[in-house]
């Protein structure tokens, strides 16, 4: 009787098994997804782990798709905070231009009313590039790193110098237009690093030493690759010594050591889209 029941039982599951099967599949392929949950890293307002821009701050979070790279490198660095700072004397009275503008997909570096009223901050997401990349930044070896802008718009003269600076100070990025009048105060300008706190050098707290200069727009080009390898060691040596990454970034402005040059030069920031698999806003490049 026993034997019976047995084989009657293995019966039912032979022919009931591949039907159980094909349920279970069918519920599992069309069960909801639970979508995954993270924080913006400019606001910390909950987003969902895919989106491209902050519903709150609407700072871009990520590339829609993820261009080719413009050179080759250990790790590639897109992704920071920017902001275009310029002194009073190099305002439009009409925009009050002086005021924030974190949010401009260009800006200017160079003179206007001044030797160095247009100046550019800078601070790239590097631990986050490294964390990306699968790379140890704690026994990374800088060989060398290079820094890329974009030239918009060249204008009257043939190239302008700069020079590079470490900050000092962190700053707040803002979201502010230049072209708008009505001015939003959530970040940094000629006087302030962010709402309230004001730098202890105007135009920017930053080191002398190191520094790096450059020429930005020589000869009409609309790329300009500089080697800023001294700025990013010094960072990278400064953390194998502390433990702790203490980055506030870069500081863009008119060389005047160098003579015989005027005007300014409009650059993309890192709020600037691309054209196809071509890349405007600037990239640090680290091999």
């Amino acid at each position: 009787m026993n034997a019976r029941a047995e084989s009657a039982k293995c019966l039912i599951l032979r022919r009931f098994l591949p039907v159980l099967l094909l349920y279970g599949i069918f519920i599992f392929a069309f069960a909801p997804v639970a979508e995954a949950i993270t924080s913006c890293r400019y606001c910390n307002y909950p987003v969902a782990s895919d989106a491209l821009t902050c519903p709150k701050c609407l700072r871009k979070l990520q590339w829609p798709i993820i261009p080719e790279r413009s050179h080759s490198a250990r790790v590639v660095v897109r992704t920071g905070s920017d902001a275009f700072i310029r002194h009073p004397h190099a305002r439009i009275r009409q925009y009050r231009d002086d005021r924030n503008s974190g949010g401009d997909k260009i800006g200017h570096i160079g003179s206007w009313g001044g030797p160095t009223t247009l100046r550019y901050l800078l601070r790239f997401d590097i631990p986050q590039a490294f964390a990306m990349a699968q790379v140890d930044m704690q026994d990374f070896n800088v060989r060398r790193a290079l820094l890329k802008l974009c030239v918009a718009d060249h204008g009257k003269y043939n190239g302008v110098p700069v020079r590079i600076y470490l900050l000092t100070r962190p700053f707040a990025a803002g979201t502010g237009l230049a072209g708008v009048r009505e001015k939003k105060h959530d970040g940094c300008d000629w006087y302030h690093s962010a709402p309230l706190i004001v730098w202890h050098r105007e135009g920017g707290d930053y080191a002398e030493k190191p520094s790096v200069p450059a020429i930005l727009g020589e000869d009409g080009e609309n790329e300009t690759i500089i080697d800023i390898t001294e700025l990013i060691k010094a960072r990278f040596d400064e953390y194998a010594k502390t433990g702790v990454w203490n980055d506030h970034g870069l500081l863009i402005m008119r060389d005047v050591g160098r003579y015989g040059y005027h005007g300014y030069v409009t650059i993309h920031s890192l709020e600037a889209s691309f054209i196809g698999q071509t890349v405007r806003s600037p990239e640090l490049f680290i091999h």
